[in-house]
């Protein structure tokens, strides 16, 4: 992940367990930052599925995350996923 103040881009892999993984992209950037609670944080990124194997082998799709994060190191993770296979 590379960060630059409030927006980030990240790359990297979804392993689902005995049905292969997922390699993705950041689409543009993404975005977090305080929300409405005190002490907690929120963002939201889109994810270009860019190569999959296993089950997923040729996916291709997107990624959607919505996340919340404490300062406690707590993390509640939100994904919705778009997957095509050929």
């Amino acid at each position: 992940m590379v960060l630059t103040g409030a927006e980030f881009d990240e790359v990297g892999t979804i392993t689902y367990a005995g049905r292969g993984s997922l390699k993705f992209t950041t689409v543009g950037v993404g975005h977090m930052g305080p929300s409405a609670v005190s002490g907690l944080n929120h963002g939201a990124v889109i994810w270009r599925i860019t190569e999959g194997d296993g089950e997923f082998s040729g996916a291709t799709g997107l990624i959607t995350s919505n996340f919340t994060f404490s300062e406690q190191g707590d993390v509640v993770d939100n994904e919705y996923v778009r997957i095509y296979t050929p």
